[in-house]
């Protein structure tokens, strides 16, 4: 279950695009992880049963590994998300929302800012932990790219059904592919 609640949480911002007609390459790879203090909130909180909830949060995206020029000066940067989403403990579903990366390049300089957009309405698995942070970049560094990634909660989920989540911690992995 922890998975699946901090896939709901992220899932607003993004959601995986359908299948392109040919295989991406992976251009960039991202440690992701929320800072000390500042979990991805819900409002109202996530609980038992499905309900509209907004969730917004900022995302630290940092050791970024890159393997084409595109994105070579890319190093870190700050994934901020908002969106709605009708959310319970083991989903989410009619997602709506965007993000902005604000990029940093080897230097600790600004290095531009892409746009993350949604690719469906709706998020259904017993997983999404694999589809977390999924999208489609817009606008941007690395416009056009796709958008994949995983993230478990660092933060006792366990109240959940019982009491419900107002905010979650958690930490992965984020792939970027042309």
């Amino acid at each position: 279950m922890s998975k699946i609640l901090f896939a709901a949480v992220v899932c607003v911002a993004a959601t995986t695009p359908p299948m392109a007609a040919h295989a991406a390459q992976t251009v960039l790879t991202c440690r992701i992880s929320t800072a000390a203090g500042q979990p991805v909130t819900f409002t109202p909180a996530v609980g038992f049963l499905p309900r509209t909830v907004t969730a917004q949060g900022t995302l630290a995206l940092t050791g970024c590994s890159s393997t084409a020029p595109a994105a070579a000066n890319l190093r870190s940067g700050r994934l901020t998300v908002h969106g709605t989403g009708r959310a319970f403990c083991t989903g989410v579903q009619n997602i709506r929302g965007k993000g902005h990366i604000t990029w940093y390049g080897a230097d600790g300089g600004a290095a531009g800012v892409s746009t993350l957009r949604p690719a469906l309405a709706q998020v259904r698995s017993h997983n999404p932990g694999d589809m977390l942070l999924s999208g489609t970049i817009t606008k941007g560094p690395l416009a056009g790219a796709r958008t994949a990634g995983t993230a478990t909660p660092t933060s006792d989920v366990s109240t959940c059904a019982t009491r419900g989540i107002t905010g979650v911690h958690g930490a992965g992995t984020m792939t970027f592919s042309l």
